[in-house]
């Protein structure tokens, strides 16, 4: 059985002293944000920021962000022991926030390391309602291929060291699903950052089939991927041609019904071309 991840936290601190005006604005100065951490973010697709920027202009920031209370070394961010606060939830808000000089609240909760931060991270993501199947997917995938790895904090042995059967007992979804989630996981690590986002939120081309097939290539490293056609100008997957012809096609098809813009014509050339490359 997965553990509560609330056991993780050395200890949670959400009030602060008396006097702390000054104390507070203090730690919102050494508030850093961690690109390693981004993955572990859910992404808002464009409209949904727009909406939550309305939001915060005419109602202000309600909800605290949330801070992991550490030093730069246990940040890895340096070897010092200088005192920082790492954003851990509330990128978005934090970002509208510092872009419009509007106050908000924060949170402070203190973790052993940089690696129960992130199982923390997942668990929040996933115990969030609003996630979209691909993002839902992600963190599941992330989350096996955490422990699979050792990282993880999950123990195996109550479910027979059978990892996918854990978690898909846990989710109520098969083997078979968990074992796919694992495999998006696996191939939006090998994108940039902001490629995966991108993915995560909606706003890209890429097929959650295409994805999951760069978990198998090893032409490509992770972080690795910078554009939708790295991908294509990579060695072409191993396994059954047809699968992938298939796919291509479909990604075609779907081009063909939603082309609004110059920029989809171009994509819809340029898949053209590969395909032809490829047969």
């Amino acid at each position: 059985m997965a553990k509560d991840f609330m056991s993780g936290i050395k200890k949670t601190t959400t009030q602060l002293p008396k006097s702390a005006f000054s104390e507070i604005e203090k730690i919102k100065k050494q508030i850093v944000v961690l690109e390693e951490l981004r993955q572990f973010i859910t992404p808002l697709a464009a409209e949904e920021l727009k909406l939550l920027e309305a939001n915060i202009l005419a109602h202000g920031c309600k909800d605290p962000l949330t801070l992991w209370e550490t030093t730069r070394q246990e940040a890895k961010i340096d070897e010092t022991d200088e005192p920082v606060y790492v954003l851990i939830d509330g990128h978005n808000r934090y970002k509208i926030c510092e872009k419009y000089n509007i106050d908000y609240k924060i949170a402070i909760l203190t973790f052993a390391d940089l690696e129960k931060v992130k199982d923390y991270m997942i668990d929040f993501q996933l115990g969030r309602r609003n996630l979209t199947p691909e993002q839902m997917s992600f963190f599941r995938g992330l989350r096996y291929n955490r422990e699979k790895s050792g990282k993880g904090k999950y123990d195996r042995e109550s479910s027979g060291g059978d990892l996918s059967k854990q978690l898909a007992d846990e989710f109520k979804v098969s083997q078979r699903t968990i074992k796919n989630d694992a495999n998006f996981a696996a191939g939006l690590s090998k994108l940039i950052p902001e490629l995966q986002q991108r993915v995560l939120a909606g706003d890209s081309p890429l097929s959650k089939t295409v994805i999951q097939n760069l978990a198998k290539r090893e032409d490509i490293k992770e972080g690795e991927v910078e554009t939708i056609e790295d991908i294509s100008s990579s060695a072409p997957l191993e396994g059954n041609k047809e699968d992938e012809i298939t796919q291509r096609k479909k990604e075609i098809s779907k081009l063909v019904l939603n082309m609004a813009s110059k920029s989809e014509y171009n994509q819809l050339v340029q898949k053209v071309k590969e395909l032809k490359k490829f047969l």
